[in-house]
């Protein structure tokens, strides 16, 4: 293995671009995205014809070595059109929150709004903090409605007792599109809030979005992020809870903004203000397609109503909890991602969508990414097992000069244009792991893309623990094979390959995919949860027997108390009163456990009103423990073998 230095040349100038120009950049400057993302995209390019005219067509070998060379080859062409779209979306960034600014302080009259809480047969430990949570909005003129396609009696009941409207249909038809739909019959305000049933809204949640449609008469949907109080399976099953963000924030925090920035921001189903002219100018809530959110925003672009993203934390709900909840939410997306290209009013088929409208709404993820993530696993298998290389007519000194520059490039632009919201070999792992599940729903939705209900993700107390042993086994079988592969090539009697020249870079490969099946693997069981509810820091000052104490962290059941210097040391058991900043009155608890610092405390039976004070508190916006940027890499890794080890999550 050999080769020489004009082979570097792209590399570093690749080097030299980040090195150099990059540092002078500003994220914030759409000038600045476009001269990054367009650099990427010309390296990516390069690599692409050079793999088309010059190991692609030329090729002349076997018929099965020809249909490898071509597949692999299509996979990288789909794979670098979704890398040129992402590019051109990142190309641009917006922030709305000047213009929330100013249209709050100019609201001149308040709109009648109706806030829309569809709900099927989720527990009342999910819907009482977002009823709360809905009835606790600043805003003078708005009605909460509980659209029941349950038809619990104990829910009808529960309503009744916090003055909030209740509707129950007869039937389910269309799931949560023909709920929503149900509801518009019943509300006539002006314009109307989406809440899943986890998701509870911040105080302000109306004043920051209302302004939006007074201000400006195009706007027809105003979609903010979605943000979590409690960590997602990935976070838990690999220790990451303190160390990584929910797998969402990437989407939320760094893609939807930049689409906003093209005008393509969508709407995603909750956490959402809608104009109900712009429903109505529509028929509704589009019933074609199971994720009727992002044809909400497709159906009203075609008669003139515009969805911008406001990218500020307005609510927080609950992420899916385990991983049956995780791959039941991501199967729904998947399949109707899918479905939108079959329906009338998708991007390929509805009336009036520029041309950049339908190219930034064709959901091409749902099929490219499982199929790239299942060809960078069997790729260096099918090398090592078989002798059919993915490259033909290929160098050493062809690798380093047009591939490992397009891999780099490609790596640091995504490092630059989404902050901390990715790590490589941790986010390709994740991808892999949701892979072994989606592939054959993107197979099996592009054969029958209709048929398959609608399937609510089961969250709260319904959640349990879980093993998932098919990928388990399948991740055993990948990382056996490829050592398997790695050894027989190794033992000069046995060997498969007739020239090791690429065996170097065929081991690197194989290395690195053990790797990110080793994470399949831990990301397969499901960590145990010890709390029931979550709990958030709050470090607020208070007192007890005269002396201050600091309320350090409170969930709905409970908190932990730092004391100093008391004069008697508080016994497990021992029942305590304790004023609560903002809860009225004083608060009755349980010591459950105590040292000569901290107290956990345990609050018993509250009433109504001090329950719904310290559900408003907690989840309306005043605190946040969620991980928004990952930490550093040895952080993650000391996570990842604590996983390993079996140590105990703190």
């Amino acid at each position: 293995m050999s080769f020489d230095f004009l082979s570097l040349r792209f590399f570093l100038v690749v080097g030299a671009f980040w090195l150099l120009l990059a540092p002078a950049l500003s994220k914030d400057k759409n000038v600045h995205r476009t001269v990054v993302t367009v650099f990427t995209a010309a390296i990516g390019l390069r690599y692409l014809l050079w793999r088309l005219f010059y190991t692609v067509l030329p090729f002349s070998g076997g018929r099965l070595e020809w249909f490898w060379v071509v597949l692999v080859f299509m996979v990288e062409v789909l794979s670098f059109i979704e890398i040129c779209i992402f590019l051109l979306v990142m190309s641009k960034k917006n922030s709305r929150s000047e213009e929330a600014d100013k249209y709050q302080k100019d609201i001149f009259r308040f709109p009648s709004v109706d806030i829309f809480i569809p709900t099927y047969n989720e527990g009342i430990d999910v819907l009482e903090k977002t009823i709360v949570g809905a009835k606790n909005l600043e805003y003078p003129d708005f009605k909460v409605w509980i659209l029941d396609d349950g038809r619990r009696s104990w829910l009808k009941e529960f309503c009744e007792n916090h003055a909030v409207e209740y509707i129950a249909r007869s039937e389910n038809s269309n799931a949560k599109a023909g709920n929503l739909n149900n509801g518009l019959l019943h509300a006539s305000g002006e314009l109307c809030a989406i809440f899943d049933a986890d998701f509870v809204p911040a105080q302000n949640f109306l004043l920051r979005t209302v302004g939006f449609f007074i201000h400006e008469e195009d706007i027809g949907i105003v979609q903010t992020p979605q943000h979590f109080f409690n960590r997602d399976p990935i976070q838990s099953n690999l220790y990451m809870n303190k160390v990584w963000p929910d797998e969402q924030r990437l989407f939320f925090d760094a893609i939807a903004p930049c689409r906003d920035g093209w005008g393509a921001a969508f709407c995603c189903g909750s956490c959402s203000i809608i104009r109900r002219k712009g429903i109505d100018a529509i028929g509704g809530i589009p019933t074609s397609s199971i994720t009727e959110d992002l044809l909400t925003t497709l159906c009203m672009l075609t008669v003139n109503y515009r969805t911008i993203y406001l990218n500020e934390k307005l609510s927080q709900g609950m992420a899916a909890d385990s991983l049956k909840g995780y791959f039941i939410q991501r199967a729904r997306w998947c399949r109707g991602g899918i479905q939108c290209f079959f329906v009338p009013e998708g991007p390929l088929r509805a009336k009036g969508l520029t041309l950049l409208q339908r190219l930034l709404f064709i959901p091409y993820g749902w099929i490219i990414q499982p199929a790239t993530r299942f060809m960078l696993l069997i790729v260096p298998i099918i090398y090592l097992w078989l002798g059919i290389a993915p490259l033909h007519l290929t160098s050493t000194q062809d690798l380093m000069s047009f591939q490992f520059p397009m891999l780099l490039a490609f790596a640091l632009a995504m490092q630059w244009l989404v902050k901390k919201k990715y790590v490589p070999i941790i986010s390709t792992a994740v991808g892999v792991f949701g892979m072994f599940r989606l592939l054959p729903v993107v197979i099996s939705s592009l054969i029958k893309p209709f048929g398959e209900p609608f399937r609510v993700t089961p969250k709260g107390s319904g959640s349990s623990s879980e093993v998932d042993w098919g990928i388990l086994a399948i991740c055993t079988s990948l990382i056996l094979i490829t050592i398997g592969g790695v050894i027989i090539n190794l033992i000069p009697e046995h060997r498969i390959l007739s020239n090791m020249e690429f065996f170097p870079y065929a081991l690197f490969w194989c290395c690195l995919n053990i790797f990110v099946l080793i994470i399949c693997f831990l990301i397969s069981f499901d960590a145990p949860r010890k709390r029931k509810e979550e709990r958030f820091i709050v470090g607020e000052e208070s007192s007890f027997d005269g002396k201050k104490i600091i309320i350090e962290d409170m969930s709905l059941s409970g908190c932990k108390i730092k004391h100093f210097a008391n004069e008697r040391i508080i016994e497990r058991g021992e029942h305590l009163k304790i004023k609560i900043p903002d809860i009225s009155g004083l608060v009755e608890m349980e010591v459950k456990n105590s040292n000569s610092n901290y107290v956990m405390c345990a609050f018993l039976a509250l009433p109504q009103r001090q329950r719904e004070e310290i559900i408003a508190k907690l989840f309306t916006g005043k605190y946040d423990n969620e991980v928004h940027k990952t930490e550093n890499f040895f952080k993650i890794i000391s996570s990842l073998l604590k996983r390993a080890l079996g140590e105990e999550m703190k």
